[in-house]
């Protein structure tokens, strides 16, 4: 098991202060849970509120990451590309907004013309800084039903500020430096699942935590020195929830993932599991999407809004032993969004989708539900900065609300020309938002002086 020397502790307490100063090294950021130190994103944006702007090489649904003057990214292509109505590589035969697509015969191209592709870009410029393809493990799951809404680039990156891990499904989680050269590939399952593959990587002092629940049903850790498996938790059910940190209130460290109907705690260092409860009710045969968040100890879910699922939210304290459903659950109500996750403002969480509902965290009692937009089922997660939240649509650009106990639409921003979908939550880093579609990666801020 990989221990981190005081030097090496130290090191890493330094890479995590600087992370909260202005970086956004993973999935919703620092800590998983879509909160910004930077308070200063326009509200409204003007032509020169759009610091610049990079075609992609491909489409992707994975969020964009930030590490100091770095901005990484990564896409696919060669196949699937036939997207949800909208988009310029489309065949329009979907549209937009409607959820689940059709059973459908793959008629998307060559699978093995299907190619990844891993970026880094200047996050101050712009400029492609060096570009990396990655072949694919074949065969991957054929481009029918649900992958056809997000493809096959949609799990986030994550960085230590030294390395880049990169998880791709049944391809496997890669390691790159900073330079593009890649270090060592880890093989953590060969399964397919209907859906693809979606749940984003998290670090933990010497190891980089997958869900490859739709490739081995495990909790795999590896080594992020040389790839090598840690550990394995064979007992995981499928789900494209992404794994999260918290902190006991005791200030133990718990790894936790949502699963259908079951929401666990796990000792990150073994795999083992420490703790569960009844999750998010999930209909036979379906998926858990959900990510926690937390606050002080306790975690926060709010989804199941899709067919056949009833929407819920619950807050359950972590640090518990065996079933805890009836010892540590403080709360649970009916609200919930279909996919993207939740967000906490002070003393509330909030559920944005079309219609924005704002919960207690103490009670789970409802302050508000109000529309916010009209649009369909959105995959980005809300993103909180200072107290504005600001949400990515799939098809019609970013709405932004007040956060707290009172809501408040605050405007509205579009992305002119930009047909593409929107299916990835936003990276926020040193007063710059950066947003990627399928076609482009955009990065708004306050416009430059003189």
């Amino acid at each position: 098991m990989p221990r981190l020397t005081p030097l090496a502790a130290l090191f890493s307490l330094s890479l995590l202060v600087n992370a909260a100063a202005a970086d956004w090294p993973g999935f919703r950021g620092l800590n998983g849970d879509g909160v910004s130190v930077d308070k200063d994103i326009p509200v409204k944006w003007a032509k020169d509120n759009f610091l610049w702007k990079t075609k992609l090489p491909g489409p992707g649904s994975a969020s964009p990451i930030v590490w100091g003057d770095k901005v990484f990214v990564v896409c696919y292509g060669g196949y699937g590309l036939t997207l949800t109505k909208g988009n310029p590589l489309d065949k329009g035969k979907d549209p937009p907004g409607k959820g689940f697509p059709p059973k459908a015969k793959d008629a998307s191209g060559d699978q093995k013309q299907l190619k990844r592709y891993v970026l880094c870009l200047d996050a101050a410029k712009g400029n492609v800084l060096w570009e990396q393809e990655v072949a694919p493990k074949l065969p991957e799951q054929a481009f029918v039903q649900m992958i056809r809404e997000h493809g096959y680039a949609s799990n986030t990156p994550v960085t230590d500020g030294e390395r880049l891990y990169v998880f791709f499904g049944k391809t496997g989680v890669l390691a790159f430096d900073f330079t593009g050269k890649k270090l060592w590939t880890a093989d953590v399952g060969t399964g397919l699942y209907v859906y693809g593959s979606a749940s984003s990587p998290v670090l933990y002092k010497d190891l980089v935590i997958v869900n490859a629940s739709a490739e081995s049903k495990a909790l795999v850790a590896v080594d992020k020195t040389n790839g090598k498996v840690v550990w394995r938790n064979k007992s995981i059910t499928t789900t494209w929830s992404s794994p999260v940190m918290v902190k006991t209130k005791d200030g133990q460290d718990e790894l936790v993932l949502s699963q259908p109907n079951k929401v666990a705690g796990y000792d990150p260092l073994t795999g083992k599991e420490l703790w569960k409860c009844d999750g998010l009710p999930v209909p036979t045969g379906g998926s858990s999407y959900c990510t926690p968040v937390s606050k002080e100890g306790v975690l926060y879910l709010a989804g199941g809004a899709g067919p056949g699922s009833t929407a819920t939210a619950f807050a359950v304290k972590s640090g518990g032993r065996g079933d805890v459903s009836k010892s540590h659950v403080l709360w649970r109500v009916k609200a919930g969004s279909t996919i993207n996750s939740p967000v906490i403002s002070g003393d509330f969480l909030h559920i944005v989708e079309s219609t924005a509902t704002c919960l207690r965290l103490d009670t789970g009692k409802q302050v508000y539900k109000q529309r916010f937009f009209d649009s369909g089922m959105e995959y980005a997660s809300p993103v909180l900065c200072g107290d504005k939240i600001y949400q990515v649509t799939r098809f019609d650009g970013i709405y932004i609300m007040s956060a707290g106990g009172k809501f408040q639409s605050l405007g509205h921003n579009a992305f002119q020309g930009d047909y593409s979908s929107f299916n990835a939550s936003p990276a926020v880093s040193d007063g710059r938002m950066f947003v990627r579609s399928d076609t482009h990666l955009y990065c708004i801020g306050k416009k430059a002086g003189p």
